[in-house]
């Protein structure tokens, strides 16, 4: 059986494409996957022994994909209220008794990872450069240590806060 030269040259270009096209998306999936994975820290752990208090004024405020990002500058003197304050549905998991401020970064500016949820992704209109906030964080065991929030008190004094723990969420480090 004799083919065709164009219709065996048409497909030939076509598989050569197809297959080209496929093993870079492919590639490219794997490559934002893995980055995606790593930039969460999925394979850390966050630590709900020692939750952190955070209250300051928010210098950046960054609302979308992956996730949106505080940026928080905490006067040097920050200290947990006392009374701690209601972590309503969050303290189904977090210990307010436990709430910490590490000496690490009193004074310093911080960035905070607001969960990819809905619930916190519509803030964006809510808050801005120079609104006054608190928070509660759990830090990732590992390196760098991200600070994830889990309740958090809005300027205009409403509260927002996580229900449950998640998985990657340890006792301890």
């Amino acid at each position: 059986m004799m083919r065709h030269p164009k219709r065996f040259l048409a497909r030939s270009v076509a598989h050569e494409f197809l297959r080209n096209t496929g093993l870079k998306a492919l590639a490219l999936g794997l490559i934002v996957a893995s980055g995606a994975h790593a930039h969460h820290g999925f394979d850390g752990r966050y630590t709900l022994a020692a939750p952190i208090w955070i209250e300051g004024v928010v210098v950046d405020a960054y609302f979308g994909h992956p996730h949106s990002e505080l940026t928080v500058q905490l006067s040097s003197d920050l200290a947990v209220p006392v009374p701690p304050p209601d972590l309503g549905p969050a303290a189904n998991f977090l210990d307010p008794q436990a709430l910490t401020v590490p000496d690490d970064i009193a004074g310093r500016t911080v960035i905070l990872e607001l969960p990819p949820t809905p619930q916190y992704a519509s803030l964006g209109d809510r808050i801005a450069s120079g609104s006054r906030i608190a928070a509660v964080a759990v830090r990732n065991c590992e390196p760098p240590h991200q600070l994830n929030v889990q309740w958090l008190r809005l300027p205009d004094g409403e509260v927002e806060s996580r229900s449950g723990a998640m998985s990657y969420m340890i006792d301890q480090c």
